[in-house]
């Protein structure tokens, strides 16, 4: 039985590659697999997850035929191909991951419960120190109540609304303080409700800022709760970066010159923010692990991705359920770490074509799997892109179009050289 759900594993990871990551947070390692096959077979899934290339059959051939007869471990396998169909034909669910985890976690404790008392039988026969058989002993304890990282056992509705409530009662009478995580933009913060552990889209056509606002709100986020945030970026590298924060100086110029006379005030500004950027991930896999180091490294207390379709996506069966997989892994992300992450999402072009150019749910390009993840979708819209006459530094629009525990609403802000966005007079 164990076996099978070992395989059942690897079939929802080979068809879910997303999964992998899931199945990682609920503690699976390979030790706990009891096949070596399944063994080696789930530390490839993991180092080809990593590098953002799978896992598929593709990969399992490519990385495991070469090796089959060459290395012990390998020279196992009499039937490569046999092998992957029999993971193949275990058809798992999807949604039954935790079970399969479980499962062998479990298992793999029993068994290293009864490997410790047969050594501990061992040392007495052989009439080994004492001290040996106290340390085995003690290995065994901890088995028995180790738990997968991050998980606990459930709790009823009465004690979780308990809590909700004593927080609320501790948040009114001072004593602990709000977990609404602030944007520094008042307008915005009165409609758009942000909580760690929620995932938050913001979508945009070209043009419209939404780089800038989500720098700026890192930024914000960042001195606000004194922190470091976590800028992902599969779009721009770090020049690109720094050429997009300086540029918002209208008084830097294109010569030498313009830049020697601004350079120490526009650095002025970003002294001690602790908002960090990386531009090294271009795949779904390794912009997850970026924020799950930076986590763990920093102690970030927010991130934003830049941008969800840019990225290097699991190969499935349609980009829409790529799409779909990467928008559920970020929102597991989310909750896991306990922080709120941005998600920007390219829009497709339906909006041109309207009379009334502002942005729609149904205007987020590939999947509606986005809308559903999202516990708030916010648009930016600037007037300015459509109509050249209009003033650059009018009013810009965050509209939250759609929030799961708030309200909807649009929040007139404006783009201030030098200062990034800021409430605007409305």
């Amino acid at each position: 039985m164990i076996r099978e759900s070992e395989r059942a594993i690897l079939s929802v990871c080979l068809r879910h590659p997303v999964c992998v990551d899931e199945a990682e947070s609920l503690g699976l390692k390979k030790d706990h697999f009891a096949d070596p096959h399944n063994r080696i077979t789930w530390a490839l899934f993991v180092r080809e997850r990593k590098a953002g290339i799978g896992p598929d059959r593709a990969t399992i051939y490519d990385r495991m035929e070469g090796n089959v007869g060459s290395s012990k471990p390998f020279s196992l396998w009499e039937d490569l191909e046999y092998y992957i169909k029999t993971v193949d034909a275990a058809n798992a669910n999807r949604n039954n991951i935790e079970t399969y985890v479980s499962s062998v976690i479990q298992e793999a404790r029993r068994q290293y419960i009864v490997d410790s008392c047969r050594n501990i039988l061992a040392c007495e026969e052989d009439r080994l120190p004492f001290s040996e058989i106290l340390k085995l002993s003690s290995s065994i304890s901890s088995a028995t109540t180790w738990t997968p990282e991050g998980r606990s056992e459930p709790r009823t509705a009465h004690d979780i609304t308990k809590d909700y409530l004593e927080d609320l009662e501790a948040q009114r009478l001072g004593l602990r303080s709000n977990t609404l995580v602030q944007t520094g933009m008042p307008s915005l913060d009165r409609i758009l409700q942000i909580r760690p552990g929620q995932m938050i889209v913001v979508g945009g056509r070209p043009k419209m800022g939404k780089t800038h606002l989500m720098i700026s709100l890192l930024s914000s986020i960042s001195r606000l709760q004194e922190k470091p945030t976590l800028f992902v970026s599969a779009e721009m590298n770090e020049m690109q970066i720094g050429e997009r924060i300086a540029s918002s100086d209208a008084r830097l110029g294109n010569t030498a010159e313009d830049v020697s006379r601004v350079s120490g005030d526009i650095l002025s500004k970003w002294e001690g923010v602790q908002t960090y950027f990386d531009d090294k991930p271009k795949s779904l896999g390794a912009a997850l692990m970026s924020i799950r180091v930076q986590k763990k490294r920093l102690g970030i207390c927010a991130a934003a991705v830049d941008y969800l379709q840019l990225l290097k996506l699991p190969q499935s069966t349609s980009r829409e359920r790529q799409v779909a997989e990467a928008s559920s892994a970020f929102k597991r992300l989310s909750m896991e770490l306990d922080i709120p992450i941005f998600v920007v999402a390219q829009l497709n072009r339906s909006c041109e074509f309207r009379e009334n150019k502002r942005p729609i749910l149904s205007d987020l390009r590939d999947s509606g799997q986005i809308e559903q993840d999202a516990d708030a979708v916010v648009f930016v819209y600037r007037h300015v892109v459509y109509n050249e006459d209009h003033d650059p530094a009018s009013d810009a629009e965050v509209i939250v179009r759609a929030q799961r525990n708030g309200p909807m609403g649009t929040a007139m802000c404006k783009w201030e050289p030098g200062r990034g966005w800021f409430e605007g007079a409305r």
